[in-house]
């Protein structure tokens, strides 16, 4: 909480005061009006009543907004973290000696696949022999 929300809340507090003690004409005794001492008692309660409900609503309201905030601080700062310890892994860590082999594993793998053979295949018969496109040039030139 900070110093101004305790200032504007004190103030509040002051304010209504004067407004009560200015309303009960100079005094803070309760003059009920054809009402007797139990009528009053049960009016007040009543009241205390409503406003403890409105405080429950309101708080129910900021635990609810609060757990929500918080829930979203602590993904951010889990994801933060996580990626953090993943660079330094990578870098530093066990993690890189194991990317290095399986690239290297991979790369091997995709070498001596049938796909490659294809490629290269595709590549020097392209070389070798021209283009399709090129000769379909020449078929035109005569």
């Amino acid at each position: 909480m900070s110093l101004r929300s305790a200032v504007i809340g004190f103030s509040g507090a002051i304010v209504g005061g004067i407004t009560v003690w200015i309303g009960q004409a100079g005094s803070f005794h309760l003059q009920p009006v054809g009402m007797s001492y139990a009528d009053l008692a049960a009016t007040l309660l009543s009241a205390v009543g409503v406003i403890v409900a409105i405080f429950g609503g309101v708080l129910a309201l900021a635990a609810i907004w609060g757990f929500n905030q918080l829930k979203r601080d602590a993904v951010a700062a889990a994801e933060n973290a996580g990626s953090t310890e993943i660079r330094e892994q990578i870098e530093n860590g066990a993690l890189r000696e194991y990317i290095k082999g399986e690239i290297g594993r991979l790369t091997v793998e995709e070498i001596n696949s049938d796909r490659m053979e294809q490629r290269i295949k595709e590549r020097v018969d392209a070389v070798t022999f021209g283009r399709p496109d090129e000769d379909r040039l020449l078929e035109e030139d005569e």
